[in-house]
């Protein structure tokens, strides 16, 4: 890890620190837009928050590499199983050494099944292992791990 203390470089690494942050929360909101009201323009704006060459883990869910796979994941696939969802993210833990970065946040998801159809909310608990990446002075995700810490 490279660390400079010169004011520019500490301003820069505020910035990054409150764009993850904000990459993430878009993530959440955009997330459950996929899930509710499942569309190619939902899919497409969550997709855009990954790097081309993105990898995702979403544990039972399914692993996808790639932007056309997880275009499909997000237009399709996961949306196939929920009807209804709520994303909670806490707790960060970041770091970044110039155009990459690594973090770690606890999450809290509700969610309704699609089926059947009185199916009533679920709550998952567990933790997001990511890594981002700048391009064209945008932070994206570059690997997104899910770890599930409830059944």
């Amino acid at each position: 890890m490279t660390s400079s203390n010169d004011l520019p470089s500490r301003i820069d690494r505020l910035e990054s620190l409150e764009a993850l942050r904000t990459l993430k929360a878009q993530y959440a909101v955009l997330a459950d837009r996929c899930l509710i009201t499942p569309s190619a323009e939902n899919a497409r704006a969550l997709l855009d928050l990954f790097t081309d060459d993105a990898t995702t883990d979403y544990g039972f869910f399914g692993k996808f590499a790639g932007k056309e796979a997880l275009y499909r994941a997000f237009a399709e696939v996961l949306p196939a199983g929920s009807r209804w969802a709520a994303h909670h993210v806490l707790n960060p833990i970041l770091s970044v050494d110039g155009d990459t970065a690594e973090g770690t946040w606890s999450f809290v998801a509700h969610s309704v099944p699609r089926e059947p159809k009185d199916a009533t909310r679920l709550m998952y608990f567990g933790s997001y292992e990511e890594k981002y990446r700048r391009v064209g002075g945008a932070w994206k995700i570059a690997s997104l791990i899910v770890h599930f810490s409830s059944p």
